[in-house]
Formats: structure tokens, C-alpha cells, sequence
């Protein structure tokens, strides 16, 4: 398969529109106690010498997952805005101060960060985001339910004409240049587990934030993911002949599509090198669906990465103990 273009869309053209009053970021006094931002609070636009936050502040880069089902964004965003993601794994150790306390992700968090990756200076949200890590809020929930929850609420704003499409799509670029730094931040090196994952969406569908949120967590884990958004059934099924796969998790946005999900399975599992292959199915047609799994004819069904990973260690633990006896 060819690797995914990376986007050459200039951020400043993007960004031309501006934000709803009730969107707009407040231009008051800068504020530097990380505590402030974490209450939720806006930030201010930026003087000409701004004071810095008193944490590090990552390199630009990654973004987290998109899951309304309502929401079409042009295939140029795929192609050229977001990057593939599940080929950034390596053994990449970055070592940060531990948290001085826990510290809960909120629904104003969320919000503001949504305002944030619109506002026309792009490192006002990564500030943001590390101002939180550096308040105690762990990196895992700051993947789950920050970043995530930020890209589902860019996808309703433009779906409500409070966003247009230039402001959703520099929205998720800077998401995913966030995403990236905070996976990488995860991830440290060890003993890789020896497991192999094929990702995938449903053919045409425009939503692979969250499979790129999930990957992240396998690669950290010690996976081999791969993983290419626009792959088509045959793609698939070329992939699982040529090369030896553990697992297939296949992320489903629409309800309707769940009869082309199972009878594409079937596919998948007779193109398989692997008579063994464990086939995940999830996504946001999961959450109206605990039968998912079943009606699609997959192994297992998950509702979330850490969830999901824990399904395949465990497969992966027993295959494992089956061959070793």
C-alpha cells in the first residue's frame, strides 16, 4: 500500500475565518499559573514578549479521534492534514517530572481546548495541554478524554455552522501535532511483545482519529501496528496474505454498515496467513451496540484503547502459551 501524502495546506489560508462571539477567546491579561488554565479558564491573546508557562513545552506535532457519525470532512483533510500516525512507532524514551497531584479532566477543559486549536496563535493550545500534565493530569486521560472529546466537539460545531471547514481542519492538524507529542511522551522503550495489529476503518469513512488514539496505545504497549486510513477491503485482504498478523481491530462510525463489516470479516479471516487471527471490532457504533462483536462475526468487541489492549495481550498471552506447549 502507498503511504498516506503528508498535507502542504497552509495554516495561515486556513485559518482566515473568524470564531463565533460565543467561541472567541477572551482578550484579556495573559495568565501563567497553570492552575488558571486548568480551572477551564480562557487564555488571552498573547502580548508581543509574552511570559512563558513555567513547564515544557513540546515540539509541535499528533491528534486524537473523531467519532460523530454525522461528520463528513473532505478526504482532503485525511490526505493531506493528517498524518499517519500508526507509522510514528520506534522506541522513542522522553522522560517527564512525575505529577505533583491527580487532577480530573473536565468538560471545560475540553471546551477550551476546542476554542484554543482555532485561535489564530497555534501554541496557545499546546500550552494549554501541558499546563494540565504539569497540574497532575495523567497523559493516558489527557489521549482519552481530552483530546478525543476535543475532536468529537469540532466535528458538532461544524455540523451546528459554528465552525466552518477551515477552522475544523486546522482544529485537527493542531490536535494531531498535540496527539503526537503526548503519545510520544507515553511511550518508552522495552522489550517489544511480539505482537502484530492491522488497524483499519471502514472503507470511506472519514472518522480515524480514535484508530489512531488506539494505536498509539498498542505501539506503546510494544505492538507492531499498521495502519492506513483510506485501505480498502482488498487492501486488507491482501495485507493479512502477505504478512503474518495476531490481530485485526476494525473501528465501525455507522450502524448501517455493520452487514458489510461482517460479511468483509469473512474475507479478511480466509485471506489470513494466520488461522489463528483475532478480529476486534469497535468504534462508535459500538456504543448502541453490545452485540456488535456477535453480529459482525468478530472475536471481541472494545470500547476504548486500554480496553481493547488488554483484549489482545490476553489473546496474544494464550496463543503464545499454546505454541510454547
Amino acid at each position: 500500500m502507498q503511504p498516506v501524502r503528508r498535507g502542504s495546506l497552509n495554516e495561515e489560508t486556513l485559518v482566515a475565518s473568524s470564531n463565533p462571539d460565543r467561541w472567541r477567546v477572551p482578550a484579556t491579561a495573559h495568565r501563567t499559573d497553570a492552575d488558571a488554565l486548568c480551572r477551564g479558564e480562557s487564555l488571552p491573546a498573547r502580548a508581543a514578549a509574552p511570559p512563558r508557562l513555567n513547564v515544557r513545552a513540546p515540539g509541535p506535532r499528533l491528534v486524537a479521534d473523531n467519532p460523530g457519525p454525522e461528520l463528513q470532512l473532505s478526504r482532503v483533510v485525511e490526505l493531506e492534514i493528517i498524518p499517519r500516525l500508526m507509522l510514528l512507532h520506534g522506541g522513542i524514551a522522553v522522560t517527564a517530572p512525575p505529577p505533583p497531584r491527580a487532577f480530573a479532566i473536565s468538560a471545560a477543559h475540553v471546551e477550551t481546548l476546542t476554542r484554543l486549536v482555532v485561535d489564530p496563535d497555534p501554541q496557545r493550545a499546546t500550552d494549554f495541554v501541558v499546563a494540565l500534565a504539569s497540574a497532575g493530569a495523567p497523559r493516558q486521560e489527557v489521549l482519552l478524554h481530552l483530546l478525543v472529546p476535543s475532536a468529537r466537539l469540532l466535528g458538532k460545531l461544524w455540523l451546528d455552522d459554528v465552525y466552518d471547514f477551515s477552522q475544523v481542519t486546522i482544529g485537527l492538524w493542531r490536535l494531531q501535532r498535540v496527539l503526537h507529542d503526548e503519545a510520544l511522551r507515553l511511550r518508552v522503550p522495552g522489550t517489544p511483545r511480539g505482537g502484530r495489529a492491522l488497524l483499519a476503518v471502514v472503507p470511506g469513512a472519514q472518522h480515524t482519529f480514535g484508530v489512531s488514539v488506539l494505536g498509539e496505545f498498542f505501539e506503546r504497549d510494544g505492538w507492531v501496528v499498521d495502519f492506513d486510513p483510506q485501505a480498502r477491503w482488498s487492501d486488507l485482504e491482501q495485507q493479512l496474505a502477505e504478512h503474518s498478523y495476531d490481530m485485526v481491530g476494525v473501528s465501525i462510525s455507522m450502524d448501517e454498515t455493520v452487514p458489510l463489516v461482517a460479511s468483509a470479516i469473512l474475507g479478511l479471516r480466509k485471506a489470513s496467513r494466520s488461522r489463528s487471527l483475532y478480529v476486534m471490532v469497535g468504534g462508535p457504533a459500538a456504543l448502541n451496540q453490545p452485540d456488535l462483536a456477535l453480529r459482525c462475526g468478530a472475536d471481541a468487541m472494545a470500547m476504548e484503547a486500554p480496553e481493547a489492549l488488554a483484549l489482545a495481550n490476553r489473546r496474544l498471552t494464550a496463543v503464545h502459551r499454546v505454541r510454547a506447549t
